[in-house]
């Protein structure tokens, strides 16, 4: 029999992930009822209007990829033992695919799965559970930066509006809320999280034990390397900036030119909006409402913004695709090796 406690805590998460998929279909049907408002044929032409030009797009995401694969390791800084560089590139794509496709399966995302792949490399689970910890509050701060870069220029231009106002707002909450997070990350409260998991392995087999041991000193590890930390942050910074250019690249296409300094406030902006949107898995409807209405203020037609979310999700079936399927075939062979 399950305990009365862990059987809450399953109703629990089987009650949240049940909230997760009514929130993304909801979301979902915005994306459609933004579509149908804007016009299927003029959406569909914009789309098209990128052609060959995807190839370019996709090819930009795989550049974000491999310099977040690299900031991810580069918190392991003068190291030894620790899987290549290549091995981290893999695990991101794995982990940013199954983050993107799959928004409900996982209440994590693929952040578990890219430890995961990270523990089968070599690394201790304890080493890997807490880089993803650390490289996700990295990739954070890395972002509240962008969003002040792209945010700067607008301001400075003698634009005031409810955009400005709102990016302002959203910062004032974002920026407290990750020196918070912080601060538990540096207090005792994983330790606790330790505690929590060895108590669901021992009522739930299926779970390995031990999983999370080491959790938080392994996590204090890296805390006490800022020099990582900085390098970590600074190549995530660069992968943001390589975001304007696919939003300058995929406008040029569409025959909707902008300067880079305005493909840099969309970008900047439409990420902080799909960041905040992060209550709906995929952020699906958000993005697509925060890129239409960024639009407008460089004269973009709203089925042009629309577009330009929608080729987004485009690149992102593009390579979210043969992540899930290269996740599922690392989960094959790790089968097999456990049944040999």
């Amino acid at each position: 029999m399950i305990p009365i406690g862990f059987g809450l805590l399953r109703g629990t998460l089987r009650t949240m992930r049940l909230g997760m998929i009514i929130v993304a279909a909801a979301g979902l049907v915005l994306a459609v009822m933004l579509v149908l408002h804007q016009g299927l044929s003029g959406v569909i032409q914009a789309i098209a209007a990128v052609g060959w030009g995807i190839f370019l797009v996709v090819s930009i995401r795989l550049l974000q990829l491999v310099l977040s694969g690299a900031a991810w390791r580069t918190l392991f800084r003068r190291r030894s033992g620790v899987p290549s560089l290549g091995v981290f590139i893999g695990a991101r794509w794995i982990r940013e695919s199954v983050g993107s496709m799959l928004p409900v399966v996982t209440c994590l995302g693929g952040a578990v799965i890219g430890a995961r792949i990270l523990t089968r490399r070599g690394l201790s689970s304890g080493d890997a559970g807490a880089s993803v910890t650390v490289d996700l509050t990295m990739e954070v701060v890395s972002q509240i930066l962008f969003t002040l870069v792209g945010l700067a220029p607008l301001v400075l231009s003698g634009y005031h509006g409810q955009i400005v106002k709102w990016t302002v707002i959203g910062l004032a909450v974002s920026v407290p809320a990750v020196l918070g997070f912080l601060l538990v990350q540096r207090g005792g409260v994983f330790r606790l999280v330790e505690r929590l998991f060895a108590w669901m392995a021992v009522r739930w087999p299926s779970l390995p034990a031990g999983a999370l041991n080491g959790l938080h000193d392994n996590i204090q590890v890296f805390y006490r390397n800022p020099r990582a930390l900085i390098s970590a942050c600074s190549i995530h910074l660069i992968s943001w900036l390589a975001g304007a250019f696919e939003v300058w690249l995929i406008l040029d296409f569409m025959g909707a030119p902008v300067t880079l300094e305005e493909a840099l406030i969309l970008e900047s902006l439409g990420e902080a909006v799909r960041s905040v949107g992060a209550v709906v898995p995929g952020s699906y409807g958000i993005q697509e409402g925060g890129f239409m209405a960024l639009g407008t203020l460089f004269g973009l037609a709203p089925e042009v913004g629309l577009a330009l979310s929608l080729v987004k999700r485009l690149r992102e079936v593009i390579l979210g695709i043969p992540g899930l399927i290269a996740w599922q075939v690392l989960e094959g062979r790790w089968r097999d090796d456990r049944l040999r």
